[in-house]
């Protein structure tokens, strides 16, 4: 009767606490680095100039093969986060990652990135297990780390990946590259943002028409800028991902 009451007397106040409980579901929701649901990897331990570099999208006709080769020149280690979509129809490429000492990851097997939010359990468990067997048929080192589409996730997403023992991975700093249209700001606005143990979002597939070697530009520069300051693109051990995790 008092909310009766107080909603006639004052509408507005009385809709209040509802719209900001449903704001903050929202920000869990789609604030990528946001563990209200669970954790998420936003960085690794270390003292050492070392970083983590992780590249979404691919894999890819355009890029995959001309990453590994730049990441070969500067002696630096990736994790792909692959579509499984497109795995179907360049399986050999998992096998190229992992044979020149690079990692794999799921990323899902559509990539529905407008909606994974708003997915439900066994839509989110069929993403994650369809792109999972692919990579499976690989080479027999099956991937432990998860990033959801746009870092989007729900309250389903965590105990579907626990279930499975994969781990999901947010980041430190990313550049917008699937958005900015400046390789150069790109990779600028990544330097601004390293620190040891800082996790590097990157794309392959982007504006492959339009530009076709944005995504690779992006990459040589950020290369470049990191490995002139002293940095190393590592892949890190399960001891440095778990000590983070637990806060230490």
């Amino acid at each position: 009767m008092a909310t009766i009451a107080l909603f006639r007397a004052n509408p507005v106040i009385a809709l209040a606490p509802l719209f900001v409980s449903h704001m903050l579901l929202l920000y869990a929701t789609l604030a990528p680095n946001c563990q209200w649901w669970g954790p998420v990897l936003r960085s690794f331990a270390t003292t050492d100039q070392e970083v983590w570099l992780t590249i979404d999208d691919g894999p890819s006709s355009a890029h995959t093969e001309k990453m590994l080769d730049l990441l070969e020149t500067f002696d630096a280690r990736a994790t792909f986060f692959l579509v499984g979509r497109k795995v179907e129809s360049r399986p050999h490429s998992v096998t190229e990652i992992l044979a020149r000492g690079h990692a794999i990851a799921n990323h899902t097997f559509t990539h529905p990135s407008g909606t994974f939010w708003c997915r439900n359990r066994r839509t989110i468990a069929t993403e994650i297990d369809r792109c999972a067997e692919l990579l499976r048929s690989g080479p027999d080192r099956p991937a432990q780390f998860f990033r959801a589409p746009a870092g989007q996730k729900n309250p389903f997403l965590h105990p579907i990946l626990a279930r499975r023992g994969l781990a999901l991975v947010g980041w430190t700093v990313r550049g917008l590259d699937t958005v900015r249209r400046d390789p150069a700001v790109v990779a600028a606005r990544i330097a601004r943002g390293l620190s040891p143990g800082a996790i590097v979002l990157l794309h392959e597939a982007q504006r492959t028409k339009r530009n076709p070697d944005f995504n690779l530009r992006c990459l040589e520069l950020t290369l470049q800028s990191a490995t002139e300051r002293g940095y190393r693109f590592i892949i890190p051990t399960a001891g440095q991902l778990r000590t983070r995790a637990a806060g230490k």
